[in-house]
């Protein structure tokens, strides 16, 4: 009882769990507004309108994959400053990568604008106005993601929390709104405009006290941030592909009515990921910082491995118990006839989550070579859908069995890494 007892008192009092709770609430509330959202568009605009705002919202997830890399990056070396109390060092990296950003994402925004075009006939769109909201979004997304980096990199998981529930609150209030006067798509897609706007003001409130230091003599080494950014823009650029593609390539080969039964099931498939990400979110920074400092981490990826294994467990279950309930709590009957693909969805996004979990520990301790990996998978799902989509049932298979390959992959590589933990 005493060992027990004893076991709990330290579960609970660690840092990671506390850490991942606050941001779990955060996610938890936001994740439920995200899926009020999914669940009222679903409804309001119907399987084939809703299929092509969930492929356009795909779009915009793809487009926000080098800033995303960004990001990590970010988190990376600013828990690390963090971990050696060099403030003066985190002020400059936050100047300096201000100043790196808005050109290089300004040039990718004008790639994106150029292929508009293309875009636009490969999803089967009528109009080009869809495709312009999604690269505003992005525009306004890019600042308000680096702020976010620097909030989670310093540990300020609140606040992080509470931008994130005051982003989706906006995001959900201005969609129903919009689509209620006859925006419909557009209108949808229009709230994350404003959704965007509300966070990048409050992702940089706390923040701004780095912009208050004083310049100093401290150099930062640009060399080992570069060589750090391109691996992870690939393990970005593959995951972002792992969690997207499907329901782009679905939208481009199946008819409107199946994209959209696939969209709303992916969607429903995608909570577990959402569930779990506090976990990879809170472990990054706080694994980093103890790399960085040369402390023990074995016990941190443990404890990550067995709390997202848990949740997927829960999961799982309950969607192969309740799969026809659960779709029609989300999105109503009209989407009943796919809910007996639920189950495989859970499995498929199980995977996917325990993976993130592994590649973020491999990058949080510098082991950056197993991105092949992810980038390999990546690759064969796309390969794989285009050769085989003759059915929803084949593609969640395709996607299912890659992402179980994948981790796999990652958990064989883990005792590569003994001598570090």
């Amino acid at each position: 009882m005493k060992i027990l007892q004893k076991f709990l008192r330290r579960f609970f009092k660690s840092k990671l769990v506390t850490g991942s709770l606050v941001v779990m609430i955060g996610a938890i509330i936001g994740g439920f507004g995200n899926y009020i959202y999914h669940l009222l568009m679903g409804r309001m605009l119907g399987p084939a309108d809703y299929g092509i705002l969930v492929s356009l919202i795909s779009i915009f997830s793809i487009l926000g994959v080098p800033l995303a890399a960004v990001g990590l990056t970010i988190v990376k070396f600013v828990s690390a400053f963090n971990g050696k109390k060099e403030t003066k060092a985190i002020s400059l990296f936050f100047k300096k990568i201000n100043l790196w950003v808005l050109p290089f994402s300004l040039f990718l925004l004008l790639v994106f604008l150029i292929c508009i075009p293309l875009i636009n006939s490969f999803l089967n769109l009528s109009s080009y106005l869809p495709l312009m909201i999604v690269l505003l979004s992005s525009l306004i997304g890019i600042f308000s993601s680096v702020n976010r980096s620097f909030l989670q990199g310093l540990l300020r998981f609140g606040w992080l929390t509470f931008s994130g529930v005051a982003e989706t609150a906006t995001k959900l209030l201005a969609a129903i709104i919009l689509v209620t006067i006859g925006f419909k798509v557009n209108g949808a897609l229009g709230s994350l405009v404003f959704s965007g706007l509300i966070a990048l003001i409050l992702n940089f409130w706390p923040l701004r006290f780095l912009l208050a230091n004083k310049e100093s003599d401290l150099k930062i080494n640009n060399r080992e941030i570069f060589i750090f950014s391109i691996p992870v823009f690939f393990l970005t650029l593959a995951f972002t592909s792992l969690y997207n593609s499907d329901v782009i390539l679905v939208r481009h080969f199946l008819s409107s009515q199946e994209t959209g039964f696939y969209a709303a099931l992916s969607t429903i498939g995608k909570i577990i990921f959402f569930l779990t990400g506090p976990v990879v979110s809170v472990m990054f920074p706080m694994i980093s910082e103890r790399h960085a400092i040369g402390s023990r981490y074995k016990n941190l990826l443990l404890l990550s491995l067995i709390l997202v294994a848990s949740i997927c467990s829960i999961g799982v279950l309950f969607y192969f118990l309740f799969p026809q309930l659960i779709v029609r709590i989300f999105y109503g009957s009209q989407y009943l006839s796919s809910a007996s693909y639920l189950g495989f969805f859970a499995i498929l996004f199980s995977f996917y989550s325990l993976s993130s979990l592994l590649i973020n520990f491999y990058f949080s301790i510098k082991k950056t070579r197993i991105v092949i990996l992810p980038v390999l998978a990546a690759l064969f799902q796309i390969i794989f859908i285009c050769l085989f989509h003759q059915s929803l049932l084949i593609i969640i298979l395709i996607s299912l069995i890659i992402n179980a390959l994948l981790f796999l992959g990652l958990l064989l590589y883990l005792p590569q890494c003994r001598k570090q933990s």
